[in-house]
């Protein structure tokens, strides 16, 4: 696996990613504790991040499109420029007291925008980088480097909004005699801090793709593609995922998760910590970090173990989900914050190992002039969804926290279970021709 480094245009990528991974997680548990201190509300939480992921959703689809008219490189570079002003921005505003829940909702609308073409662009780039062959070591290896990101980037962010490291940070409220106080301003330097170094980032990330070269992916185009509407494009790549019923239950399949278990992640943890622990931040950054420690793991394993088959593959990775699935009620049952750093561990070995292996499959079988298309298509199911999901999620949690958080993992469950065991999981043939 480790050969791929010899590779110099890839090496450049990876850094840049690397760079704009840890950032990425520094911001994910930064954002949200930002308006949840300033608010002290779930739902104002789920709402931002929902406006946030409307334009996000509503555009990521013609990203896809675009993403193939011209090349994921150059969409990657436009839109991490615009990314890179806004953190700036943000950072700017917190810093001398400028900003309000108004501005965040704006800055977290044009994010969303710039995310509408990032996302497609990052996920279909790595073919036109690396040979077909080493495309399981790619993805391994850019796994991995998502999840040091998610391990390193939340405590490196607990640390930097904290300020310090106290050893209140692990001990239940009840048992504290620190007042809470005024949240927002204890943390404000601290926020400031943390948006400061993810723009820097950022701009590390930008000027890496400068300097990588890819190259076309999927040839000339087909006769008479340049007049086609985007709405065309897209719909044969819909026609592409719903004929092969393994595919098209994976796609399903990852919508069901990251409606229901990513919001829980990223709005309710944050507030079960906050209801729990003196220094909720850094307890949050605890969970989100066990969990990029096994993910970490899991992706380094899935670069070194031979793939599942393409007919058990499906069965497989749903089989896994219920587990993680299973998690979310889990932690409501014993309060710890040890007991759910062990829990996201081991779901974050089977999520990542079965990850790398999905996104592998998609980017072997795929016809290369539909991946980005593809690709928009699975992120639309899983990141579009995201922002529905934190909406309800966040009223529920207003409702009760834990009835919501052992819902979640109910449903969850029983969902993935239904997948795993369905026929057409192992059906990896289609079932018509798509013209491209």
């Amino acid at each position: 696996m480790l050969k791929i480094f010899k590779d110099r245009n890839f090496f450049i990528f990876w850094f840049g990613e690397m760079t704009s991974v840890v950032g990425d997680h520094i911001s994910l548990l930064a954002f949200p504790w930002l308006v949840l201190q300033m608010t002290g509300s779930a739902l104002m939480t789920g709402l931002v991040f929902a406006v946030q992921g409307i334009p996000r959703a509503l555009l990521m689809l013609a990203g896809g499109a675009l993403v193939d008219r011209t090349s994921p490189r150059l969409i990657m570079i436009l839109s991490n420029a615009a990314r890179l002003v806004m953190v700036l921005g943000l950072a700017y505003m917190i810093t001398n007291d400028l900003v309000n829940i108004t501005n965040v909702f704006v800055i977290a609308f044009f994010f969303g925008v710039a995310d509408a073409f990032f996302y497609p662009a990052s996920t279909s780039i790595l073919p036109s980088i690396v040979p077909r062959t080493m495309l399981k070591e790619g993805n391994a290896v850019l796994q991995i480097t998502l999840h040091l990101g998610m391990t390193a980037g939340p405590v490196l962010a607990g640390l930097i909004i904290a300020g310090e490291l106290s050893s209140l940070s692990h001990e239940p409220i009840a048992q504290s005699l620190v007042g809470v106080g005024d949240a927002y301003e204890k943390d404000r330097e601290g926020l400031a801090r943390a948006f400061f170094v993810d723009a820097i980032t950022f701009a590390l990330s930008l000027i890496s793709l400068f300097f990588v070269k890819t190259r076309p992916l999927g040839g000339e185009p087909s006769t008479g593609r340049e007049q086609q509407s985007l709405y065309q494009e897209v719909k044969v790549a819909v026609q592409w995922v719903n004929s092969i019923p393994a595919v098209r239950l994976g796609f399903i399949g990852m919508a069901i998760i990251h409606f229901l278990f990513m919001p829980v992640i990223y709005v309710g943890l944050p507030v079960l910590a906050k209801s729990r622990f003196v220094d909720g931040a850094y307890v949050y950054g605890l969970e989100l970090a066990a969990y990029g420690t096994g993910a970490l793991l899991g992706a380094a394993l899935s670069g070194l173990l031979p793939s599942p088959s393409d007919r058990k593959l499906i069965p497989l990775m749903f089989t896994v989900f219920i587990y993680s699935g299973s998690t979310l009620g889990l932690i409501v049952w014993y309060e710890p914050y040890w007991w759910a750093m062990l829990l996201f561990f081991f779901a974050g070995i089977f999520d990542s190992y079965m990850f790398v292996h999905f996104n592998t499959w998609i980017q072997r079988t795929c016809p290369e002039q539909l991946l980005g298309r593809v690709m928009s298509i699975l992120m639309f199911m899983s990141v579009g969804l995201v922002p529905v999901g934190n909406a309800m999620i966040g009223f529920a949690l207003d409702w009760n926290l834990s009835a919501t958080l052992v819902g979640c993992s109910v449903v969850i469950v029983l969902l993935c279970a239904k997948i795993a065991l369905d026929p057409r999981a192992r059906q990896v043939q289609p079932m018509k021709a798509v013209s491209q």
